[in-house]
């Protein structure tokens, strides 16, 4: 079904038994699959594939958030993927399948979104962030550009775990450009990773991680610096 109040751009394909909501922007050669709910105001720009049984633009159940979901040109979303209203992906970005993105989450342009992942609301991510599969980004979270996460890693955002006598403000965790975090590995509330710090697999993070220095352990201790060959200035220009 598409809503009379829908605009639709030159040659776009609807699946079958997908629903298009009233003020939805659909760009050129847009792909939706079948089953797909993509609800009112949402903004989808040119070349964008949908997934089956995704639903985009999906209203919190708590609150009423007033931005539509953006998704901006040449992006593709998997199957089973929601993603909320007031969230917004950049260009030439990949969504797999099964993602959850909350509401006030912006992704910046060519960033990599694995199959599972989960990014809580109010969270921020630059250009080229590669999040593996079933990475969990807890709320009030900044991934700044170029940072990578390896598949089961946890974070925080709440240093009490529910037991705090006084409303509290939640901290997520600040990982700055180029900042790798090595599989299952589990960052406390408020962790700080420097630019190009890196958290060994498994490590559990419990303090801040200096510049282009590897920690490790339980609770993870730096361990040695990060190999010159490895810094972004040492690297290939990644288009």
């Amino acid at each position: 079904m598409i809503h009379p109040q829908a605009r639709l751009g030159q040659e776009v394909q609807i699946g079958a038994f997908s629903y298009i909501g009233p003020q939805v922007t659909l760009g050129n050669h847009v792909e939706i699959g079948a089953h797909v709910i993509i609800h009112h105001q949402a903004v989808i720009g040119d070349r964008v594939e949908i997934g089956d049984n995704s639903i985009i633009g999906k209203e919190p159940m708590k609150q009423s958030v007033s931005d539509p979901v953006k998704i901006d040109k040449n992006v593709r979303v998997g199957s089973h993927s929601i993603l909320y209203r007031g969230s917004t992906v950049g260009e030439n970005s990949f969504i797999a399948d099964l993602v959850t993105l909350r509401e006030h989450v912006t992704l910046g342009n060519q960033v990599v979104v694995g199959r599972g992942v989960t990014l809580e609301n109010h969270i921020q991510i630059g250009d080229r962030v590669k999040l593996e599969t079933n990475v969990y980004l807890t709320a009030y979270s900044q991934l700044e550009d170029d940072v990578f996460v390896a598949p089961c890693v946890v974070t925080s955002n709440d240093p009490f775990a529910a037991r705090s006598p006084h409303p509290i403000s939640f901290k997520g965790v600040h990982v700055k450009r180029g900042g790798r975090i090595g599989a299952g590995a589990v960052l406390l509330p408020g962790v700080t990773i420097d630019e190009e710090g890196f958290a060994a697999a498994g490590s559990v993070v419990t303090k801040d991680i200096p510049s282009k220095t590897i920690v490790k352990g339980t609770p993870a201790r730096p361990f040695r610096s990060v190999p010159e060959e490895q810094w972004l200035s040492n690297l290939p220009p990644r288009s």
